[in-house]
């Protein structure tokens, strides 16, 4: 996860189940685990501080999922929550990279059923490389 590791990214949050970093227009994002609604909650708000620095301005989500991540019920609504309001404040598209989680078809059903309700397009992918230059592509620069 090199966007963690960047001596020019600047971390944002770092609570137990995962780490929020910006890059460029890139935000990311690290976690694992199950996540239920009070956990959603949670990074939803961190979420909302490191997005309104962007004062509307585009940007993208580059997320890493490892070992069960997993959203309960009541997470994933609390998520689909999130991702609306994240739409609505800047966030073009997503990409998730979920090469490290033991139930891939899971969160793969789960994430892109979010957002495409959002109406948001998602990329899903097994590595950073390959993530990282989808979204280069889509004018996106870390």
């Amino acid at each position: 996860m090199k966007i963690f590791s960047n001596p020019n990214a600047t971390l944002k949050s770092k609570y137990g189940q995962y780490q929020i970093a910006v890059l460029g227009n890139i935000v990311g994002v690290s976690a694992e685990g199950i996540a239920d609604a009070s956990a959603i909650e949670r990074y939803a708000r961190d979420m909302m501080d490191v997005i309104n620095s962007f004062g509307g301005d585009r940007w993208a989500f580059l997320g890493f999922l490892h070992g069960s991540a997993l959203l309960t019920k009541a997470g994933e609504t609390e998520l689909q929550r999130s991702i609306e309001w994240r739409a609505k404040h800047g966030m073009a598209l997503g990409a998730l990279v979920i090469g490290d989680t033991t139930v891939q078809p899971i969160v793969r059903t789960q994430f892109q059923r979010i957002y495409d309700n959002a109406g948001l397009e998602l990329g899903i992918f097994t590595n950073e490389e390959d993530a990282i230059e989808w979204l280069n592509e889509k004018g996106f620069e870390s």
